[in-house]
Parts: structure tokens; C-alpha cells; sequence
């Protein structure tokens, strides 16, 4: 006897066939998005790009505030009380040159796609034209494109312009260099870490390298600083709390014989405990207050404010991991990883509806692994049919009446 597909397995069937036709074309997608990096709150041509892939497939959008981001119109479900879905996809590059002769190679010298946000895109694009040419299903949902991640403001941004008005939760991919292309990482609970980021200025009195006794040197206090804070950040930090403090950049001076008037520091504070950071942060001050007054500078630190941490819901995570074994088998679906001290602004959603970020394998058997933020990053380009049907099945799956939503 021949049975009568479910409403959801005729959903699943309809949204394959669209993804088959739409695969062909998510490399080529994405290599124009990594040909043309933009940086954060510079996302104006990769807003236009996208938007004007929307407007060809007549999947009606809009752009969000200062023309950098893409947000569609909720496409309504079958049912008037169906939940609704986000799926999210940020667009930003970083300022990293890239290295290497691959033919897709970015064309903006100093700004590459070094954290796959140009497969990111892709990917999502890919699922909305999809889910768009498929019709009405029994779940809706909501595209958001989005600019400023490594900003770590753009989500917050778009959550004040009203991208969750209407929406139940909001599911979103990462790529995974560690992981092999084929398999996904889906975890419930912690994934990335709090995070703040600092800028410290350290004001001195230049002059001749010759006679430091006249000048208030503050390389030296700069030199001095970083050592302290290394020292002091984790011997005042209980052990069993993960934290990491790193200054990434240090600026100052321009000529071997003059002692410069002024030196900056650009950092970060890492840890998966709220109270952690904030003490962090604490000692951060101190040891500069300490350090203007040994060198009679004036240091003065400068705080973002404090990102959380991604926490995936455990009741959103368990229906992924579901859709993602039925699709990929078991073996392929790993459900048990330590959180990172990345951050990551989707965080920011989480404050508004309960959502869940699976990491996508990119990475090619047998070669090595290229790091995410390296001047050498790429993806095994395999790995964009599979994230964009997945993402496509976690949003299907959603639809049951049991969902987490």
C-alpha cells in the first residue's frame, strides 16, 4: 500500500528539489562575495549584491537602517499559528591580506574573507531561494543578512530595528576548519565566550631618545603595562574559570631616536563567566592606575561593552541534532565540544528569543587545516550544498507542533 507523505516530509521533499537546482551556483556565489570583502560598517557593495539576488528571485526584503544589511519579509506558513523561524548569515571581512594564488583570491588589498562570513552568505541565500521557490510550508521564516559581526554590534543593531518582531527563534551556521567536510558540530548549553574588548592610551611626554630623564617615556610604561596585566589578570583569577586577556595591537612612535608622546593598546578579555570578565576588567584598571602613577603618565583604559557568550537552547539544539543525523547519519554529527573563547554577536539574538548556532565542516580529508582570522583561510566549497540543505532541514524540522519555539 502506498502511503501519503506527511506535510512535513512533502515540505523536506519540495524545499531538496529547489536546494539540487540552487547548488550548482552557491560557489559561484561565494566566490564573488570572497573576490569583494568588505569591512565592517563598509558593507554597502555586499548589501547591494545580495539584495539584488533578492530582488531577481522577487523575494520581497527590505535594507536595514544606513543601507548595510539585508532583512526579508516573514514568509507566512500554511497554518496562521505556525512558528516562525530567523535564519542568520553575517557579511563582514576582515583586515587581513590574503596569501596565496587561488583565482577567487580577494581583490581588496588588506580585507579578506578569513572567517567564512562570504560562505556564510551563501548559504543562506542559497536556503532563502529555496525555501521562496518552494511555497507556503508549515513553518515560517525570515532571512537576516547581516553587517558588523566582527564589530560585535550588528546583531544588537538589528535587533533594535525590529528583525525578531514576529519571530519565535533564529538558527545560524559557523563554518569549522576543524572539522571535515560532511560533518557538523551541534552543541546544547555554551558554545563562544563573553567578551570585551579595551583600548588603553597611554600619555606621556616625548623627546630625544637621548634623554629619557626629560621625557615621560610611555613605550616604557606601554612595555611595562603589558607585562603587568599578563601577570596580574590570572593570578587574580580563580583557575577554574577559563578567562584569556591578549593585547593585539600596540602603536606608538615613529622613529628609532624620538620618544613619541603618546602609545595605544588594543585588547581583549575572554572568559564563559560574566563575573570573570567584569573582575578582569578590574585588575585592568588597576594595574594601569598603578602604572600612570610609577611613570607619571596619564593611562587612561576605554572598554566596549561586554558581548556575551552564545548559549545554544538545549530544547532548539536537540531538534538540529535530529534533522542533522537524519540527513547526514549519526556518525557525522557531533554533539559533545568544549565552548570556544570566540565570541560571536549572534549572541545578541539570544537575549530576545531562544536560538541555536551549528558549526558546519569545511575543511578538505586529508589536507591541512587552514585557521580561521589567517591570511591562508578557505573552505572545501563541497561543504555550501550541505550547510544550505541542513539549514533548510533544522527550519522544517521546527515546524511540529512540539517545537521549541
Amino acid at each position: 500500500m502506498i502511503m501519503a507523505l506527511s506535510n512535513l516530509e512533502e515540505d523536506r521533499r519540495r524545499v531538496d528539489a529547489e536546494v539540487d537546482q540552487i547548488a550548482p551556483r552557491l560557489a559561484a556565489l561565494r566566490r564573488h562575495l570572497h573576490e569583494n570583502p568588505e569591512l565592517s560598517s563598509h558593507e554597502f557593495a555586499t548589501t547591494n549584491f545580495v539584495a539584488k539576488q533578492l530582488t531577481n528571485a522577487r523575494v520581497h526584503h527590505r535594507l536595514a537602517r544606513g543601507k548595510r544589511g539585508v532583512v526579508t519579509s516573514i514568509a507566512p506558513a500554511r497554518a496562521s499559528r505556525a512558528p516562525v523561524i530567523a535564519l542568520r548569515a553575517d557579511m563582514d571581512a576582515l583586515p587581513i591580506a590574503e596569501e596565496g594564488n587561488k583565482p577567487y583570491r580577494s581583490r581588496q588589498p588588506g580585507v579578506m574573507h578569513a572567517c567564512g562570513h562570504d560562505a556564510h552568505t551563501a548559504m543562506l541565500l542559497g536556503a532563502t531561494l529555496a525555501l521562496h521557490r518552494a511555497g507556503p510550508l508549515e513553518v515560517g521564516w525570515r532571512s537576516i543578512f547581516q553587517p558588523e559581526e566582527e564589530a560585535g554590534h550588528g546583531a544588537r543593531n538589528l535587533v533594535r530595528q525590529g528583525v525578531l518582531d514576529g519571530v519565535q527563534s533564529i538558527l545560524a551556521f559557523h563554518v569549522d576548519p576543524t572539522l571535515p567536510v560532511g560533518q557538523v558540530c551541534i552543541t546544547a548549553g555554551p558554545q563562544t565566550a563573553f567578551c570585551q574588548d579595551f583600548v588603553i592610551t597611554v600619555h606621556g611626554r616625548g623627546g630625544h631618545g637621548a634623554r629619557p630623564h626629560l621625557t615621560v617615556d610611555p613605550i616604557a610604561a606601554a612595555a611595562q603595562l603589558v607585562s603587568l596585566i599578563y601577570q596580574a589578570v590570572p593570578r587574580q583569577n580563580d583557575p577554574r574559570d577559563p578567562l584569556v586577556v591578549t593585547i593585539g595591537a600596540i602603536q606608538g612612535g615613529h622613529a628609532s631616536n624620538i620618544i613619541p608622546d603618546e602609545v595605544t593598546l588594543k585588547g581583549t578579555i575572554r572568559s564563559f563567566a560574566e563575573s570573570a570578565s567584569l573582575a578582569a576588567r578590574e585588575t585592568v584598571e588597576r594595574v594601569c592606575a598603578g602604572t600612570a602613577r610609577a611613570f607619571r603618565a596619564d593611562i587612561r583604559p576605554v572598554f566596549d561593552r561586554l558581548l556575551p557568550g552564545v548559549i545554544n537552547d538545549p530544547r532548539l539544539a536537540a531538534r538540529c541534532i535530529a534533522a542533522a543525523r537524519e540527513m547526514l547519519g549519526e556518525k557525522n554529527v557531533v554533539t559533545e565540544r568544549r565552548p570556544s573563547l570566540g565570541a560571536e554577536d549572534f549572541a545578541d539574538y539570544l537575549g530576545t528569543v531562544p536560538g541555536c548556532m551549528m558549526l558546519l565542516g569545511t575543511k578538505t580529508p586529508g589536507k591541512k587545516i587552514t585557521p580561521l582570522h589567517t591570511s591562508t583561510f578557505d573552505i572545501d566549497e563541497k561543504a555550501l550544498a550541505i550547510g544550505t540543505r541542513l539549514l533548510t532541514h533544522a527550519l522544517l524540522s521546527l515546524s511540529r507542533k512540539d517545537a521549541p519555539c
